[in-house]
């Protein structure tokens, strides 16, 4: 069955093996001027992950979120503070992840040479009042076969899909690459690790990682955009998205809380020791249990009490009223009135109160 797609005037046609048998196609790029722009609720097409005639990959063995952050392979490389992408810095709650596509075939355009267009201010867009913010373009994460590069944190917005939509404003976004000679399907199966991660990490659930298409690009003809193409069927997810969610979900399920080798043994090694050895500690402790028996003389305690006057006395601070001194030695305001012969509520400070015991 053949996925194949013409997008504008491109006639590269680039062909993936998703399933045994089954031979995607990508779709070209959009035009030049319209390859800038990175461009509202859950998605609908997102929802779960049904993927059609397409069979489930076999589940991975169960990991901890450290181990499957060390396969994605992150390294950070952040667009400096200030300046360029991050001269204004708008801070983000992750609700969503937004997948992308580069659409740039430049042999050279690995991740990291992206990162480095991204902290050298190159990589500009138009920035008009309802359109691009800060007139360039920054996402989170570009991804190739080998490495995934960080440029932002994940608590600041990018400018990648939609301008001032919830795709910028509450969404981390991730690239991935297509420069000749890339594997496009290692770029695929780390981006899934990756997003598997950022949904373990800020609790986003599947149907909250969406294509670059979910975002509405208003004033942009057309304002949902192909992206990424060779994920999407006709332009639009079908088939080939569910699958790519399936992968996701595949490497989610296999996060555990902790590592694999936390898990406790058999309880067989639990008994390795004699038994034997174990009470024969006890007697040991008997005698420090004989001395607390000597602990026990504050009977004497009650007797003390019982010889204490019937009164005590309070020199009055600033503050101080007759209620706050009631509720503090757990008596009433009628018996510290008549303890000190007081005919109203007013007390002077530094005057010397007689408190009766209740």
């Amino acid at each position: 069955m053949d996925f194949c797609m013409k997008w504008g005037m491109c006639n590269r046609v680039n062909y993936l093996v998703l399933t045994a048998g089954v031979l995607l196609a990508s779709a070209c790029s959009s035009s030049k001027s319209a390859s800038y722009d990175r461009s509202p609720a859950a998605s609908a097409y997102g929802a779960t992950a049904s993927y059609g005639n397409y069979r489930p990959v076999p589940s991975t063995p169960s990991k901890s979120p450290a181990a499957l952050y060390r396969e994605v392979n992150v390294h950070k490389s952040y667009i400096p503070k200030g300046r360029y992408g991050r001269k204004v810095r708008r801070r983000m709650r992750p609700r969503y992840i937004t997948i992308h596509s580069t659409q740039n075939y430049s042999a050279s355009a690995d991740a990291w040479r992206h990162a480095k267009a991204l902290r050298t201010g190159r990589l500009r867009a138009h920035k008009r009042r309802g359109g691009n913010r800060i007139g360039y373009l920054t996402w989170h994460y570009t991804v190739d076969e080998d490495v995934a590069v960080q440029h932002l944190p994940t608590n600041e917005q990018g400018e990648h899909a939609d301008f001032d939509g919830p795709g910028n404003n509450y969404s981390i976004a991730i690239e991935m690459c297509e420069n000749r000679g890339n594997s496009r399907s290692a770029t695929i199966e780390r981006t899934a690790k990756l997003t598997a991660w950022l949904m373990h990490k800020y609790d986003i659930p599947l149907r909250k990682v969406v294509p670059h298409y979910h975002w509405r690009r208003k004033g942009l003809s057309p304002e949902h955009k192909n992206c990424p193409h060779y994920l999407l069927d006709n332009g639009h997810p079908g088939a080939k998205w569910q699958w790519f969610l399936a992968k996701v979900n595949r490497y989610y399920k296999s996060i555990t809380p902790g590592r694999p080798s936390a898990i406790p043994l058999p309880s067989a090694p639990r008994y390795a020791t004699p038994i034997a050895t174990t009470p024969r500690p006890v007697p040991a402790a008997a005698p420090p249990r004989r001395t607390t028996v000597a602990r026990k003389k504050p009977t004497s305690r009650p007797k003390k009490r019982v010889s204490r006057p019937p009164s005590r006395y309070y020199i009055v601070r600033r503050g101080d009223t007759l209620y706050s001194l009631s509720r503090r030695y757990h008596t009433s305001v009628s018996s510290i009135r008549t303890a000190n012969g007081l005919r109203g509520n007013t007390i002077v400070v530094g005057k010397r109160l007689r408190i009766p015991r209740s």
